[in-house]
């Protein structure tokens, strides 16, 4: 049954409560995206197996339009997959840290910052400004894990100093975008 085409779609806040001219400030630079556009995103990221089917009911579009505007999103690049967000505790991955890496004057950070995404245990780098130049998120199974990622991570050519920060406790992990 198709849905009417003229009818206003009712944009509900998400929870981190954007307002719709907060939103429609953030989209001026992009205007290939729009309010629908934002609340279909924040209904995946609550939901990411939510299926086209429900977006479409609770947001009051056709099945039709919102396939098109989510793949219209992931041919833009916002939407980059869908997966599952895991606990790396839960699987006995009790080794959570993070290093800061300095490195040599010109030294090519990319280059190096791809070298070491590939290391086992590695989920995240970052390439910074600050007083380091990479910044490192490890998750591994036990300590020799770690040490041995860091100790190779150290001989790459121009990595000068390694520093680690261990993970405490984590107050707040949420990977969504507060849309």
């Amino acid at each position: 049954m198709a849905k009417p085409k003229n009818k206003e779609v009712k944009i509900e806040p998400s929870p981190y409560q954007r307002t719709k001219e907060e939103l429609q400030q953030l989209l001026e630079d992009n205007p290939e995206i729009d309010l629908i556009d934002i609340d279909i995103l924040s209904k995946l990221q609550m939901d990411g197996r939510a299926s086209f089917n429900t977006l479409a009911d609770e947001l009051g579009l056709s099945v039709a339009t919102v396939s098109k505007r989510v793949k219209k999103l992931e041919d833009m690049g916002v939407i980059r997959g869908f997966s599952a967000v895991v606990v790396c505790e839960k699987l006995g991955f009790k080794e959570n840290l993070w290093i800061m890496l300095y490195l040599e004057p010109g030294a090519n950070i990319d280059k190096i910052g791809q070298e070491v995404s590939n290391f086992r245990g590695v989920k995240c780098v970052y390439s910074l400004f600050s007083d380091f130049d990479l910044l490192v998120h490890l998750c591994c199974a036990t300590s020799e894990d770690i040490d041995n990622a860091i100790l190779e991570i150290g001989k790459l050519d121009g990595v000068v100093k390694v520093t680690k920060m261990s993970v405490y406790k984590k107050i707040k992990e949420d990977f969504r975008v507060q849309i």
